[in-house]
């Protein structure tokens, strides 16, 4: 095993020998049209090469001196390679780039992605990461081998669709130039996978790895296999790879909640005040909302490669990721909090002047309430909701590069296609009373909370209320043409011109059903229906066997409850359907829920790079200008909201999009970099927030009715963005940086929350509004090394240090119709950071990551007492890996999640006095293998 270590050892003796070059060959940076990396490394090459001076080489040649005793092994291998990415880019890039094959720092892309810089990550209640930030932004697009690729109806990509060992390099672009797509002001992520002329010849590598949920509780198999070659033939040199995944797991994620916090009145609607006067704010109601599941997720790609001489390749490449996930989402919850009058109640000191706005209690001081219990014929409840859910994404791509003394062509022709549905089946249940509701308070930053004398044990006390059965499906595809070019010009100070053209057909189609909620087989019942049930409707009556499963304990509920199996209401769906008195199958197409965009875009860019000297130091960038035309036409239906009628309407826009940038690289040495970029970038709005129908969910006896619509009015959100960074690369895996950035943002679309009434009915209308202008600025470090001059087995020992800081808001209405204030954006967290302890040395390599994110504002709510928005203070994690290669051959991967066991905690409006949810993040251990030939 250490023969073959030396042997790379004299290998980076001679990287470090020929730097500057050699950075640019060894690892050229991802590109953004899959087909002109070797246009870009080029380039770079000869301007590494312009800039090299002779106190340079002295300079390499020290190294070689200083690396003579240094292995270069996975770990470095890869932190070398981002770290190359990250000097050689023509951007302000950072990126992760697999130790091995099958081996990214994480089980998930989307959790790898965390560790980069800038980036913040999130789970989603189905117990995985689903949301990706750069600098606090969400708009985001994604790229796969340069191509654009998205999930559903959306514009980005569900990174968690795409397994990790299928992977090779994730670069987030940071800042944009005139060769990539537009559509993110955040920036462009994009994931390279493996293709069959990345390896010398022959390669067979797989990987097993058995993890274990704490909550889910079970071991689930992960695994991949990746065999790729290359042969010289008749026609030149073909190469071919195939790759398959499959990830599945089983999970469970809760969480523990507490509805808005308002007045609190008793019995008759009168408020109660504290000795002092003061009004006492308590949550509407407690409740908890579980997800209970089993996931799997398959994978396919293949590549292959046709060199028919030096100058030319041919190459056709494609994936595929299917998704399928079966998951209970029960809830326990109970609304007495203004129906009866509490006994053992306690206040806070934590007082507050009233935020509701229009209330007449508006402005006075209003104290968080501790503690309480409430007695009677309350509504209190659990609902079962089975989801079942699949769905795929799919890329195709066939593409020619050609190359001559001075001109490069490249074109590339992709198909993409994907789907999502999602088919949830409802059945309510009520206990009937009187219920007792006991608030044990908030200690933990939780609610608290169980019903007395353990009633919703005993399965007689449930009687059913409205089954609720709703399904969407989500298709897109898109045909997507680009040719690029690069001419090197040569001249004394532009070298080389970039060009292309792009056109892209992209299509997005939303369907939807009725959701209305049934009333249960035996009718309502007659007076209070909690005091009074119909017997009819008793659950042991109607389903004597088999209907109730019993749920988890958490710290925040820890006696269990009951409510309606997952297994039970799939396996007889149809039987309950009739039941209830519904026709058999799912329920019909509601035209609110239904839209079709056709998107077709024409893009054309032109782009100059210059080298020149300033001051006697190399000097080189960028200076170009992206344009585009988008054409969208939207089929939907309006709603009359008089009539409840709902009628055709087609909308159609045209508008072009101008989209300059310009950068400047200033080189102290080869070493130290100065980067200044400045660019206009732009995202579109999300198909669905263009639609302008509305749909209604009516109220029932526990919630107000929903709506939600979208606005075909919103205009893109347009981004001026500024960098600066400074950049000493002091080692081959060794690098300090500091950056600044600025992005002054108009129209960011935000999601508004308001009360309106249709049709006598009130409901909580959900749109989006293009909010007006703001800005985002902060600053980020890096620091990373690896610490060679440490003796003996110490000198394995390195170090990723990162932080972000971010500050931001947004001019737009506090409410709808309300006033403009200056308000933070959402999803901003200020501070963000990772900490990376690594260390590899004797066959041994691990990774003690931490990952932090300060707490941040999710939504804008309707207006409550506490203010209109709510925050969350994120699960901050601690994460272990570490493997052992047993020989050259074969590796052991142990790998453990959230150690600590960090739980999400969200809070309505500031402070800690009035926790929204607890979600508790699991806990996984896993143990793997590792084979490579």
């Amino acid at each position: 095993m250490y023969r073959n270590r030396i042997s790379v050892t004299i290998l980076a003796a001679a990287i470090a020998a020929a730097f500057a070059s050699a950075h640019a060959q060894d690892a050229p940076a991802p590109d953004a049209t899959g087909a002109q990396s070797s246009t870009d490394a080029s380039t770079q090459n000869t301007q590494a090469s312009k800039r090299k001076s002779g106190t340079a080489q002295a300079d390499d040649k020290q190294k070689v001196v200083n690396l003579s005793q240094v292995t270069v092994t996975p770990l470095r291998q890869s932190l070398e390679s981002a770290q190359s990415l990250k000097q050689d880019s023509r951007m302000v890039v950072d990126s992760i780039v697999a130790e091995d094959i099958g081996k990214l720092p994480d089980n998930s892309v989307a959790d790898a992605m965390q560790r980069i810089t800038g980036v913040q990550v999130a789970q989603g209640f189905q117990g995985e990461t689903s949301s990706v930030v750069i600098r606090g932004l969400p708009n985001v697009i994604t790229t796969l081998n340069g191509r654009e690729i998205f999930s559903g109806v959306g514009r980005g990509f569900a990174f968690q669709n795409l397994p990790a060992t299928a992977v090779k390099t994730v670069s987030v672009y940071k800042s944009s130039e005139a060769s990539l797509p537009d559509g993110g002001i955040a920036g462009v992520v994009d994931m390279q996978l493996y293709r069959p002329f990345d390896f010398d010849g022959a390669k067979v590598a797989a990987t097993y790895t058995a993890t274990h949920s704490k909550y889910g509780g079970r071991t689930d198999p992960n695994f991949s296999v990746l065999a790729s070659d290359r042969w010289q033939t008749g026609i030149g040199e073909v190469g071919a790879l195939v790759n398959a995944s499959f990830m599945a797991q089983h999970y469970q994620y809760n969480a523990v909640w507490g509805d808005f916090p308002k007045v609190l009145t008793d019995g008759t609607g009168t408020p109660i005040r504290t000795d002092a006067g003061n009004l006492i704010a308590a949550p509407n109601g407690f409740g908890a909302d579980y997800n209970i599941g089993y996931r799997q997720r398959p994978e396919l790609n293949y590549a292959l490669q046709w060199k028919p001489n030096d100058s030319t390749e041919v190459y056709a490449e494609g994936l595929y990721d299917w998704m399928s996930d079966d998951y209970n989402q029960p809830f326990y919850f109970s609304f007495p909090v203004g129906a009866v009058s509490p006994t053992n109640l306690t206040v806070t000191d934590n007082c507050y002047a009233n935020q509701l706005t229009g209330s007449p209690f508006e402005g006075q001081t209003i104290c968080d309430a501790a503690s309480g219990t409430w007695t009677g014929n309350t509504y209190a409840a659990t609902s079962t909701q089975a989801h079942v859910q699949h769905g795929h994404d799919m890329q195709h791509a066939v593409g020619v590069k050609w190359h001559g003394d001075r001109l490069r062509l490249s074109t590339d022709l992709s198909y993409g296609q994907t789907s999502f549905n999602d088919n949830t089946f409802i059945v309510d249940t009520f206990l009937k009373g009187p219920v007792t509701t006991v608030w044990n308070g908030t200690a933990g930053n939780q609610q608290n909370w169980s019903l007395g004398n353990d009633q919703q044990l005993d399965p007689n006390n449930y009687y059913l209320n409205g089954l609720f059965q709703t399904w969407h499906t989500e298709r897109g595809k898109q045909w997507a043409w680009r040719g690029d070019g690069n001419l090197d010009i040569a001249g004394d100070f532009f070298s080389y011109l970039d060009f292309g053209l792009r056109y892209a057909d992209h299509k997005a189609q939303y369907t939807g059903s009725v959701e209305i909620s049934t009333p249960p087989p035996g009718g309502a019942g007659t007076g209070n229906i909690v005091e009074t049930p119909n017997p009819a409707n008793q659950v042991t009556a109607r389903f004597p066997d088999g209907y109730f499963c019993s749920m988890p304990t958490t710290s925040a509920i820890p006696v269990s409850w009951l409510t309606g199996c997952f297994n039970y209401l799939t396996a007889n769906a149809d039987a309950i359907r009739g039941l209830y008195g519904l026709p058999a199958g799912t329920a019909p197409v509601n035209p609110g829920r239904y839209y079709n965009i056709d998107e077709k875009t024409l893009a054309g860019y032109l782009q100059a790079g210059y080298d020149t000297t300033l001051f006697g130091l190399p000097v080189d960038g960028l200076m170009g200008m992206r344009v585009e035309r988008v054409k969208r036409n939207l089929d939907a239906y309006s709603f009359n909201a008089a009539t409840g009628i709902y009628s055709p309407l087609s909308v159609d826009t045209n508008e072009p999009v101008y989209l300059p940038n310009l950068s400047f690289n200033l080189h102290f040495t080869d070493a130290l970099q100065l980067r200044l970029v400045a660019a206009k970038t732009i995202t579109y709005p999300g198909f669905g927030q263009l639609n302008p129908s509305i749909s209604l969910n009516p109220g029932t006896i526990n919630r107000a009715g929903a709506a939600a619509s979208g606005n075909p009015n919103l205009k893109p959100i347009k981004s001026n963005n500024y960098d600066a960074s400074l950049e000493w690369y002091f080692a081959p895996s060794g690098y300090v940086s500091g950056g600044v950035f600025y992005r002054d943002i108009n129209g960011y679309i935000q999601n508004y929350v308001t009360d309106v009434t249709i049709n006598g009915e009130a409901y909580q209308l959900s749109s989006p509004q293009s909010a007006g202008s703001g800005h985002l600025d902060g600053a980020e470090v890096a620091y990373q090394q690896f610490f060679d001059f440490l003796p003996g087995a110490l000198s394995g020992l390195g170090v990723q240090l990162n932080f972000t800081y971010i500050d931001g808001s947004t001019r737009s209405p506090q409410f709808l119709g309300g006033p403009v204030v200056a308000s933070p954006l959402q999803n901003v967290s200020k501070r963000n950071g990772n900490a990376v302890l690594m260390y590899e040395k004797y066959g041994f390599s691990a990774r003690l990551a931490y990952n932090y994110r300060s707490r941040f504002i999710d939504f804008f709510t309707q207006p409550t007492v506490a203010g209109n928005h709510d925050e969350i203070e994120p699960a901050n994690q601690l994460d272990l890996s570490i493997g052992y290669d047993v020989n050259p051959n074969t590796t052991v991967v142990l790998s453990a999640t959230n150690l600590t066991g960090e739980d999400l905690h969200q809070y309505w409006g500031d402070g800690t006095t009035r926790p929204r949810d607890i979600r508790y993040q699991d806990r996984t251990v896993g143990l793997g293998v590792r084979f490579k030939l």
